[in-house]
C-alpha cells in the first residue's frame, strides 16, 4: 500500500521523509501529511486511490507540512487526487490525475505550483481553489474531459 511505503520511508535530500516509488508498480490506498516535508519520487508509478479520500496536507503555522511529488499518476479518488489544506505547501512536476473527482484541490492559506502535470477525466474539476487565500501556479500542464468548469478550472468555490 501507498500508506506502507510511506510509514517505511526515511529522511534524505533535506526532506523528513523521502519515499520512492518503484517504477510500472501500482500502490493503493490514501496517505496524510500533517507536519514536516516530504518528497515523493514516483519513478512512473501508479497511486490507485480505491476510491478513497487522496493524498492529503495540512499544515498550521505551528506544524508546517510540504509535499512535493513528481513521476506519478493518482487514479480513482472518490474525492480528490491531492489536497492541500491549511497553511501547507507543494511542488507537483510531471503528475497524471485520472479519474478522481477533483484532481486536486488546494483550500485555506495553501501555497502550491503545478508543472508539466495532466488532468485527465476527472469526475468534477481537474484543479479547484476554495477561498481566497489560496496561491497557486499552473505551468505547462493539459486539462481534458473534465466534466465539469469552464476549462475544468473551479477559483473560490
Amino acid at each position: 500500500t501507498l500508506q506502507s511505503v510511506f510509514d517505511a520511508a526515511g529522511p534524505g535530500n533535506g526532506y523528513d521523509k523521502y519515499v520512492v516509488l518503484e517504477q510500472d508498480m501500482i500502490y493503493t490506498g490514501e496517505v496524510g501529511v500533517y507536519e514536516g516535508s516530504v518528497f515523493i519520487e514516483g519513478n512512473g508509478a501508479i497511486v490507485d486511490l480505491n476510491e478513497g479520500l487522496g493524498i492529503w496536507v495540512y499544515a498550521e503555522d505551528e506544524y508546517p507540512a510540504n509535499l512535493d511529488i513528481e513521476y506519478v499518476t493518482i487514479i480513482n479518488g472518490g474525492y480528490n487526487g491531492l489536497t492541500f489544506n491549511g497553511t501547507s505547501t507543494g511542488n507537483i512536476r510531471n503528475c497524471n490525475f485520472i479519474q478522481n473527482a477533483y484532481g486536486i484541490q488546494i483550500m485555506d492559506s495553501t501555497n502550491i505550483s503545478i508543472k508539466n502535470s495532466n488532468f485527465i477525466q476527472n469526475s468534477d474539476y481537474g484543479f479547484a481553489v476554495r477561498g481566497i487565500l489560496a496561491s497557486f501556479e499552473i505551468r505547462y500542464s493539459n486539462f481534458w474531459e473534465n466534466e465539469l468548469g469552464p476549462g475544468a478550472f473551479n477559483e473560490n468555490c
